[in-house]
């Protein structure tokens, strides 16, 4: 599998923003070309993220799209996903990383510290953030583009950028040569989800 070509564009999904139904939002992104999922759902409960997690599951299928949890292990195996993603305080990746080979680990990147574990245990990164964000809560250092390259050269996996990404930003944030753009709010706050996914794979494909 081409990790890269399925970060081109990657949805952290927060359901309590959606304007639409869960599987309607997500047949219209999907149908627009997202190719990765990551369920965040920071507030809701185990249980109701495993039931989110198994309509996530059967449409990624369908779609051929990647299907990422947000650091929790228990969840990512009972519901078949193809990953993980993790932060800096969300366990220890090196040990995840033996005990679920078949996992694909994602890792998120602010710093030259971050990219050394990254490089070391990850299979992906999320660099971040790019600017501010409603989503994220626990803020890192801004990065911009100029920050998020810097990182991005740094890696030799594959990353996504991420942060308050969004149609009139992205040209910007693509200079950093990153492989795809990490959206939250920009798409699951959207009303109209799939046109607003299409406005960015165009500009994503638009770059040589």
């Amino acid at each position: 599998m081409d990790l890269a070509s399925k970060l081109k564009l990657y949805i952290v999904l927060e359901t309590s923003m959606l304007k639409l139904p869960l599987d309607e939002f997500l047949k219209e992104v999907l149908k627009a070309g997202v190719s990765t999922i990551q369920l965040r759902d920071k507030n809701s409960s185990f249980e109701e993220k495993l039931k989110i997690a198994q309509i996530i599951r059967l449409l990624t299928y369908d779609y051929n799209a990647l299907f990422i949890i947000n650091d929790s292990v228990e969840l990512a195996v009972k519901s078949h996903a193809d990953g993980l993603h993790l932060g800096i305080n969300d366990g220890n990746i090196k040990e995840i990383k033996e005990n679920y080979p078949n996992l694909i680990i994602g890792y998120s990147c602010n710093n030259l510290d971050d990219v050394n574990i990254a490089n070391q245990y990850a299979d992906y990164a999320g660099i971040g953030p790019y600017t501010n964000t409603s989503t994220k809560k626990d803020i890192r250092q801004i990065l911009g583009s100029k920050g998020i390259y810097k990182l991005n050269k740094a890696l030799n996996i594959p990353a996504v950028a991420i942060g308050g990404i969004n149609s009139e930003n992205a040209k910007d944030v693509l200079l950093s040569n990153v492989s795809g753009l990490a959206v939250s709010s920009y798409l699951c706050a959207s009303e109209k989800p799939y046109e607003d996914a299409v406005k960015l794979m165009d500009i994503i494909n638009e770059r040589v």
